[in-house]
């Protein structure tokens, strides 16, 4: 290796340095002139285009991304002890170089001086301001680094002179970088430029794209290669969209006739300023192909190149590929561009799977790069993956700002988005402002949102309570660019309305009740579906059901009767949600030239569930049975009852849709509320799950009012409705007011205030600058969900799951443990075989893995 290498596998197979710096550089430039994000950085700066000066200048600075590749302790790496040129006993990265020179006056004046850096100093203003940008530069990593004293003589002898070098090939690829040209005066374009250089080098260093090619070593013949296969590469990854498409939502809807909803959606202004849609709708109201016929007409026109499909759950993600694939295939009249499961522990794009080990190897090839790595879900042309994806990209956590790069070409559809977490929320809101600021488009989606909770995300005033129970329903709230606009409301499509009776039973702590009378109904044919709130009620109640009527996973050897809920590793879960699926699922045939709706299953089925089941699923029983909760979510539940039209096809006595809620057996819900702390638990779920007790008393006391009178629940009519009774801020002020529930609710504010601390804490502030202080990154995971981040756990040798799938790690909740006393990621020291499954033991701690999950013992 007589040049300067970058990467190498082997003495014969190296890349130089001048052909890497090349690649990176032109999947930038690519980046820049052919998809969003170059729109993207030039709505950040208040200009419609980037000129040609500042493209030019943002390609110069990707070429010196890997400048402290020439570092001599670098460059030992690729040779045996007794060849390297210099100190044999010692090797080095190539960030620590760089940034390092940034630490003190003495060490910059002598880089700038070696780089000819000073001629940079008209692009960002100043001397500070060029070594701020080079630090983001340097930061492509996926966290921004800090520069240190470090060790001495870090560029001995003339190794420093070799980065001119580098500085030469950046000014001859992209020498209008140098004209003049006014600075960079945008703080939060800094953030946009790290995520998209790093996206730019995950491309460049893949040798799939760029082969290692020794013999590249003339500066003009890199960056004529590089900016070739960069061209090929991102068409490979379909990330230059080819925008001859088919948008008309006849087509999305595969010849029926839209509803009027979904063409109000479609028909919505576009704004290159960005925009940011609510639409509250009812369950089986079409939000999803609205959604799509949205996301093609942006696609269309230019505005998006791609779109990212938020769901609250891993079960809902891996239905809604399935539905994404089909609308794509008549979107774009072909298989192209991929539709990724963006979900961990999957790894499948459109109908093809694999494992990390070997997904290139069976022909996936460009199609599956975005789902190799839950970093890259984002650079997804299509994707359907879990809200937790998009959240990532506020938290100060690595690769955010790649993350951020990807979603900011998308179109953001939140589906099923409400306030049950303030935490969470609040991450949500610092994204869409951020993406908004872009010029991005983002669709939030549900059917029960509060008048509160839309006002967070659009900024209008929040309605009275007798005002916002008679806001219209369906809704559509439109904020194009920074204005909410006056909007038509569209009529309710027909055809989902539904009368729900509902009873409660005070059966939230008797589980063999509850189990009686799913059983009762099981043996008159009914699919039943019980949602409990917690994973502990769930598996005490499978254990009370009859086997006989039980869900069962079928796998090659036996049937497996199992609970659905999240404590299982990722293959069981799959087989879970393939297999409630094909339960409860929709399935059509025609009978006398009309369509019917049937079932694989006679009935005679029980799944106990918990809240992987409420959201986004399309699954349908005949009766449900349910913890009680907050009302949007009861109303989500619900929406899992009498969901298709099945006439003549269920059971007799079935063919209503009815609701068990389960209460706790004292009405008085302050009666559990501890006078020290303001805690209350009266049931499961409820205090901890749902921890504002007055909430849960709100919908108890709406629910009562239709019980008193022997009303039902008119579904979608009455959800408007419903929801204000149970959310709105007049409602739970009123009842605060009482004297036995004023210090829940003072611990209730207190609980939000610190939620609302900690996200403010833990995003990054993309209205300062990359290098603030404010935004470093503190080298803990930050989470999405408080209280929520699993640990990881390595069995000592493969074992076989009681599914019949087998296992080498899989992830505890965290609620098996102290909240003070949470253990690391770690190994278990020994799993052995038991009758039903297995045990393994971690932190001093046993644990079972049965049919029912993982149980600490």
């Amino acid at each position: 290796m007589d040049a300067l290498w970058a990467k190498h596998n082997g003495p014969k197979e190296w890349h130089p340095l001048v052909a890497h710096s090349a690649d990176v550089a032109a999947v930038l430039e690519m980046l820049l002139r052919h998809t969003r994000l170059g729109h993207r950085m030039a709505r950040l700066m208040e200009q419609d285009t980037l000129t040609e000066e500042q493209i030019q200048r943002f390609c110069a600075l990707a070429a010196l991304h890997d400048a402290g590749k020439a570092n001599p302790w670098f460059q030992n790496r690729a040779f045996d002890q007794e060849n390297r040129r210099f100190d044999p006993e010692r090797t080095g990265d190539h960030v620590t170089p760089m940034v390092n020179m940034l630490y003190s006056e003495e060490k910059w004046t002598a880089l700038s001086s070696a780089m000819n850096l000073d001629a940079l100093y008209p692009w960002f203003g100043s001397q500070w301001d060029t070594m701020d940008w080079l630090r983001v530069t340097w930061s492509h990593h996926g966290r921004p680094v800090e520069p240190e004293d470090g060790p001495k003589n870090i560029w001995p002898g003339e190794s420093l002179q070799r980065l001119s070098a580098v500085t030469d090939w950046a000014r001859e690829w992209y020498p209008d970088a140098f004209e003049k040209a006014p600075p960079f005066d945008s703080e939060n374009i800094q953030h946009l430029f790290n995520g998209a250089l790093t996206l730019g080098d995950w491309i460049g260093s893949d040798t799939d794209f760029f082969g290692l090619s020794p013999g590249l070593t003339a500066p003009s013949d890199a960056i004529d290669t590089a900016r070739c296969r960069a061209w090929n590469a991102l068409q490979d990854l379909s990330l230059i969209p080819n925008r001859d498409i088919d948008s008309a939502l006849t087509n999305i809807l595969d010849g029926y006739s839209p509803y009027e909803i979904q063409e109000d959606i479609q028909d919505l202004p576009i704004s290159r300023e960005g925009t940011l849609t609510v639409l509250e709708s009812a369950t089986g109201s079409g939000k999803t192909e609205g959604a799509l016929g949205r996301y093609a007409r942006l696609f269309e026109n230019g505005l998006v190149d791609s779109m990212y499909f938020a769901v609250p759950t891993r079960a809902a993600a891996k239905q809604l590929h399935k539905r994404i694939k089909g609308a794509r295939d008549r979107i774009f009249g072909a298989k192209e561009p991929p539709v990724h499961l963006a979900v961990p522990g999957y790894l499948e794009a459109d109908d093809e799977q694999g494992d990390r080990f070997n997904w290139r190897s069976e022909d996936v090839g460009p199609r599956g790069w975005a789902a190799e790595s839950s970093k890259r879900y984002t650079a997804s042309p299509i994707a359907v993956g879990t809200i937790d994806q998009v959240l990532l990209a506020a938290l100060r956590n690595s690769h955010a700002h790649l993350r951020l790069a990807g979603l900011t070409r998308s179109l953001l559809v939140v589906d099923e988005v409400h306030a049950s977490s303030v935490y969470m929320n609040e991450l949500l809101q610092n994204v869409l402002s951020v993406h908004r600021k872009m010029g991005g488009h983002a669709l939030l989606m549900s059917a029960t949102l509060g008048s509160k909770a839309r006002a967070d995300f659009t900024g209008e005033d929040i309605p009275d309570f007798d005002d916002a129970k008679g806001q219209e329903y369906p809704r559509l709230s439109h904020v194009n660019g920074s204005t909410l606009e006056e909007t038509d409301q569209p009529e309710a499509p027909g055809g989902n309305e539904k009368e729900v009776s509902f009873e409660f039973n005070e059966w939230i702590q008797k589980p063999e009740c509850i189990a009686r009378r799913a059983e009762q109904a099981a043996a008159e044919g009914a699919h039943v579906l019980v949602i409990r709130n917690t994973v502990k009620a769930c598996q005490r109640l499978f254990e009370e059901i009859d086997e006989r009527y039980s869900l069962r996973v079928i796998n090659d050897v036996q049937e497996v009767a199992a609970p659905h809920h999240s404590r299982y590793c990722a293959a069981d879960r799959k087989a879970l949600d393939d297999r409630i699926e094909t339960v409860y699922g929709k399935h059509e045939v025609e009978e006398n030239r009309k369509t019917q709706i049937i079932r694989p299953t006679d009935g005679h089925v029980i799944t106990v569930a918990t809240q992987t089941v409420e959201q986004s699923l399309d699954i349908d029983a005949d009766l449900l049975i349910t913890d009680l909760c907050p009302m949007d979510v009861l109303l989500q539940r619900i929406g899992r009852l009498h969901r298709h039209n099945r006439e003549g096809r269920r059971p007799q006595v079935h063919t209503k849709p009815h609701c068990i809620v389960l209460t706790p057996a004292t009405r008085d819900l302050t009666a559990s509320i501890d006078g020290d702390s303001g805690k209350g638990y009266p049931g499961p779920g409820l205090g901890s799950v749902y921890g504002d007790l007055r909430i849960i008393e709100a919908t108890w006391r709406a629910l009562a009012k239709r019980d008193e009178r022997g009303e039902h629940l008119s579904i979608p009519d009455d959800n408007r409705t419903l929801v204000e009774e149970a959310t709105h801020p007049d409602v739970i002020e009123e009842i605060a007011s009482d004297d036995a529930w004023q210090i829940h609710a003072q611990a209730v504010r207190e609980m939000a205030r610190e939620e609302t601390t900690d996200a403010r804490n833990n995003v990054i502030d993309f209205d300062d600058w990359f290098t603030s202080s404010k935004n470093q990154f503190s080298g803990e995971r930050l989470k999405t969900r408080l209280g929520d981040e699993g640990i990881v756990v390595a069995l000592p040798d493969e074992v076989e799951t009681p599914l019949g799938n087998t296992v080498e790690e899989l992830t505890l909740s965290p609620y098996f443990f102290d909240r003070g006393n949470r253990p690391e990621n770690g190994d278990a020291s020994h799993a052995e075989p038991i009758a039903d499954g297995f045990k393994f033991t971690f932190a001093d701690e046993t644990f079972t893995y049965t049919a029912l999950g993982i149980q600490k013992q």
